[in-house]
């Protein structure tokens, strides 16, 4: 079987991507024969058909890589690849329509506002606030603020590198993150503790080594945990997900808890929190790439 990994592309995660693809590309070429292609790169269509693979590993992080735009690209080839379908990534990639449609389905999130360009709107809730670009992972323009002057600012910032910005609560609580398998009959993972001295799980706390801790199981009440789980399949569902995504989730001192975050293309570094999961469940990393294969060419056959 043929497999071509994508990665790199031009989002601001590209370097993650090109780490997440070499190591996806290693561990698939030990049973498959494999491609690496950067869609940035000159020739990719050419490439592409040239190879006709069976499945497209897409291993883009952010980006046209993420938001349904390669994932239309390549059912339009007709060739099958990882992950969810163009509606799902399309949505997921979007924070305020994920958020949108979590609290239409009943799933707690925090509150949040959208943002208008070049307008400082008034916070319904107490600081600190976080301002968000509204299509970018991996925290990239995220910014925690504590007063009107550092709003102004964070929403510039923001909107230099998004067309779409939004202010959410602040929630203080415990970050976990919940990673999910599947199609139809979609599994969770072992949920993960994150901790880290930094302010925010943010890009240096996510990919630098030694800057944020993984704590498996997470040292939380199991009640809240299977809540917690349930949120997260259901999360998964309502938003027609399909082969694996990671959900973040943070849960306060009293219990309450808050779907922050859907990222329908996680990490796959050696840092990264799903294959880290799928270790502790007994899936090593080359297992779980196979898997999300075989699940992309199941649900391309269905569609």
């Amino acid at each position: 079987m043929k497999i071509v990994v994508l990665c790199g592309g031009d989002s601001p995660e590209r370097k993650i991507s090109l780490v997440s693809g070499n190591s996806v590309a290693k561990a698939l070429s030990k049973k498959y024969t494999v491609f690496k292609i950067d869609p940035k790169g000159k020739g990719f269509l050419k490439k592409l058909l040239k190879i006709n693979p069976d499945c497209v590993f897409v291993a883009l992080h952010g980006g046209n890589g993420e938001n349904g735009v390669i994932q239309g690209f390549l059912e339009t080839l007709g060739i099958p690849y990882t992950g969810s379908g163009v509606s799902a990534s399309a949505v997921c990639m979007n924070k305020i329509l994920t958020k949108k449609i979590l609290y239409s389905s009943g799933i707690p999130t925090a509150e949040f506002i959208p943002v208008e360009k070049n307008k400082i709107p008034r916070v319904p809730f107490e600081y600190p606030c976080v301002v968000k670009p509204a299509n970018l992972g991996s925290t990239v323009g995220i910014s925690i603020v504590n007063n009107e002057k550092n709003l102004k600012k964070a929403i510039r910032y923001a909107y230099k590198l998004d067309t779409e910005v939004f202010i959410e609560k602040f929630i203080k609580g415990k970050e976990i993150t919940i990673g999910i398998i599947g199609n139809e009959k979609p599994e969770a993972l072992p949920p993960i503790e994150i901790r880290t001295k930094r302010k925010l799980y943010d890009f240096t706390a996510k990919y630098k080594k030694g800057e944020s801790v993984h704590i498996i199981p997470p040292e939380i009440d199991k009640k809240l945990l299977n809540t917690a789980e349930d949120y997260a399949i259901r999360t998964y569902n309502v938003l027609g997900c399909s082969g694996c995504a990671r959900m973040e989730i943070i849960i306060q001192e009293d219990g309450d808890m808050f779907v922050l975050d859907v990222n329908t293309i996680p990490g796959f570094t050696p840092l990264s929190l799903l294959p880290d999961a799928a270790r502790h469940s007994g899936i090593s990393f080359e297992q779980l790439c196979e898997k999300l294969i075989h699940l992309g060419i199941k649900r391309c056959e269905k569609s």
